[in-house]
């Protein structure tokens, strides 16, 4: 009994020593994840050019005692508007947290404006523990990336072409432009006219809630409205300054554009032809009337002559 129960000891000892011996192959274990708050999305900082930045910054915890190599590979879609950037490996003493840093730097500008905020790229990182040309162990992390939402209404008025006299009106157009990269709506608009009190604009109303899309590299997509200038009869002959100013939804943001208006009031130079041609219009009609009484005239003196040549003659 005492042999078999050597042997049974013998035997366990034997099977159990390959999976000390791969435990020992597998090493230490460590592990990799975010700094950065990534949940649900992270999304990066956007300046008004569309230049935009970012950092996402991973933790390597290493709870062997041995020093840690990793290799790091960065998978994501390189047609989307970013750009990461970080370290090709990473060494973490034993016993110890090490961090590093993966920035994020954008595409051109129409590449960043064209990625819609409601869409993501999404990062995976996958660190390798290799010996020689083994891998021993690996981990992976993913993150979406996304961008904020940029409102920005810009209006541009287009000036009238024809010439604008007191007692009359002009049309003008304006172009409004969708300059950010989501959706965005008009409030309200808002006319301003200087130095010329009997100057109006009208149609502003139109103006008011209307949904503008984003507008593209090629220009297309503006909310275009004719708007219409009135001067009063009184007007004088005055140079205007004309505001159009509208307020996005998006951000509350009031944007303007201006232009200059000359208002030409009636001289006296040019009621002379008017005039001119009212008295010669006149003059022309007094020969006919004068020429009328003259031969109602000669027929009287000749009935008279008839008259008195009958009397005179003897009579029989």
């Amino acid at each position: 009994m005492k042999r078999i129960g050597v042997a049974l000891i013998a035997v366990l000892m034997l099977a159990a020593l390959p999976s000390g011996q791969s435990q020992d192959m597998q090493g230490p274990s460590w592990e990799m994840g975010w700094v950065t708050d990534v949940d649900p999305k992270y999304t990066v900082e956007l300046e008004e050019d569309w230049d935009l930045t970012g950092e996402l910054v991973v933790f390597v915890s290493n709870e062997g005692l041995g020093s840690l190599n990793l290799d790091l590979t960065y998978d994501y879609d390189e047609d989307g508007p970013f750009s990461f950037d970080g370290p090709d490996s990473v060494e973490v003493a034993g016993n110890s947290n090490d961090t590093f840093t993966v920035s994020i730097t954008g595409a051109d500008t129409d590449t960043v404006r064209a990625f819609s905020p409601s869409s993501s790229i999404e990062l995976t990182i996958t660190g390798e523990e290799k010996v020689g040309d083994s891998t021993l162990r690996n981990q992976e992390l993913s993150a979406d990336v996304t961008v904020p939402r940029m409102y920005r209404l810009v209006p541009t008025t287009v000036e009238p072409t024809d010439t604008l006299f007191a007692g009359s009106w002009v049309d003008f157009s304006l172009e409004v432009s969708n300059l950010g990269n989501t959706q965005d709506a008009i409030t309200t608009g808002k006319a301003t006219i200087r130095s010329c009190p009997h100057l109006s604009v009208t149609g502003m109303d139109q103006l008011d809630n209307t949904v503008v899309q984003v507008t593209n590299a090629e220009g297309t997509n503006k909310a275009v409205f004719t708007l219409r200038l009135e001067a009063s009869s009184s007007h004088q002959e005055r140079t205007c300054e004309v505001s159009i100013s509208v307020e996005s939804e998006g951000d509350e943001t009031e944007r303007s554009s201006s232009f200059n208006v000359n208002v030409n009031a009636p001289t006296a130079e040019e009621e002379a032809p008017m005039s001119d041609s009212e008295e010669d219009d006149d003059t022309s009609l007094l020969p006919e009337s004068s020429s009328l009484p003259w031969l109602p005239l000669i027929d009287v003196l000749a009935v008279f002559a008839v008259v008195s040549v009958v009397a005179l003659r003897p009579r029989s």
